[in-house]
């Protein structure tokens, strides 16, 4: 196993490489990989330019060329100046420059030469996973027609080695396989569109159905459950050093009045007017939830800013002022709460039962209120 030391060395040599970009880094692992092939048909170019297999001129100015093309591209995205393209992966100009010195090894290859067209479909599987239905269609015109007046030039020029009737098979087998090879590219890319916006559609469907098991579909509040479940995570919390905490159980004041009256749209309506007006004025430290029918749970952590009831109270003023429906312009809403403060090591049904006991207290005493009601043991304190 290697040192933490070399472990460290070998990121940083990959940072410095490789970029810390994440999208730039696979740009570049694409164009070190066609590097590897680059330098292979260089290291052929140069075998068959020794051998006397390849005119040696030409097979040295195109080994240079594969060398040089890779290196470019490297800088290009290494620097960032990609960027400025509205396609930064370059795929198009990579795969042209490609089919480009392929077909430049084709008139320099001597009796090997078919072995490069192997090269110009090598060139378009490449192409399939970065370029789009346009591009790909592009960079096929262009390898059949630069193939094309090669194996032309160079039947007229080098019938022996080129023979005409063997080019005109070669350059039949090209203009058919491409296009297969172009056309499969383009359903690959369809396919893996289609599940990409099938991912995403899946995603959403998912967070929706998380949403709808943990907040109250007419109000966007947490429910009942979800609002149990954070109860046990501020106990957890607390049990580990954390804030204390109360609990505030929160009642509208004659809300069957407000159904029997204006109907149970505005009552909806109303519902929603308290969900938003708690967002907006309770403290962000503060979680609140629909409880059930018109009651709601606030926790209330026992931290800055404030005093957990400066928050409720807030509440109440802005409620008194606020419009809480259209349909009821006259209508406004009034709420009892019970406050309390969780005990370590108590039930968290018990601290609830506390609340609604002091929410009964602030409907006795009278509505519209906030009644407070703790253990014997935390009077005392």
């Amino acid at each position: 196993m290697a040192p933490d030391g070399d472990h460290g060395g070998w990121q940083r040599l990959a940072s410095l490489v490789l970029t810390e970009d994440f999208r730039q880094r696979r740009r570049i692992t694409v164009v070190l990989m066609t590097a590897c092939v680059y330098l292979i048909c260089t290291a052929i170019l140069l075998y068959g330019a020794a051998s006397g297999l390849f005119p040696a001129r030409g097979a040295t100015m195109l080994a240079l060329a594969c060398v040089a093309t890779p290196c470019v591209f490297f800088a290009l995205i290494r620097s960032g100046f990609n960027l400025r393209f509205a396609k930064p992966t370059l795929a198009l100009p990579q795969a042209l420059c490609a089919q480009t010195l392929i077909a430049a090894a084709y008139a320099f290859s001597g009796p090997v030469h078919p072995a490069t067209l192997i090269l110009l479909a090598t060139v378009m599987v490449f192409g399939m996973f970065e370029m789009n239905t346009a591009n790909v269609w592009k960079l096929m015109a262009y390898s059949i027609a630069a193939i094309g007046v090669v194996m032309a030039w160079r039947a007229h020029g080098d019938p022996l080695t080129y023979p005409a009737r063997l080019q005109w098979i070669f350059f039949v087998l090209t203009a058919t396989v491409l296009p297969s090879i172009s056309s499969l590219s383009i359903q690959l890319r369809q396919m893996r569109e289609r599940l990409r916006v099938q991912k995403a559609e899946l995603e959403s469907a998912l967070h929706q159905i998380r949403r709808a098991a943990t907040h109250d579909e007419l109000t966007g509040l947490p429910n009942r459950r979800h609002m149990l479940t954070l109860l046990a995570e501020h106990v957890e919390r607390h049990a580990r050093g954390g804030h204390d905490f109360m609990i505030a159980l929160v009642d509208m004041d004659h809300f069957k009045h407000v159904n029997d009256s204006f109907g149970h749209r505005v009552g909806d309506q109303a519902l929603n007017c308290f969900a938003r007006q708690a967002r907006l004025h309770l403290r962000s430290t503060d979680i609140v939830g629909r409880w059930g029918g018109e009651e709601f749970l606030i926790i209330l952590p026992e931290s800055p800013p404030g005093d957990p009831n400066i928050g409720i109270e807030r509440l109440r003023g802005a409620l008194a002022a606020t419009e809480a429906s259209r349909a009821a312009p006259h209508l406004r809403l009034a709420f009892s709460s019970g406050l309390t403060r969780y005990v370590p090591g108590e039930d968290i049904d018990d601290v609830i039962e506390r609340a609604d006991q002091a929410l009964y207290a602030a409907k006795a005493a009278g509505r519209n209120r906030t009644a407070l009601k703790l253990r014997p043991e935390q009077q005392v304190a």
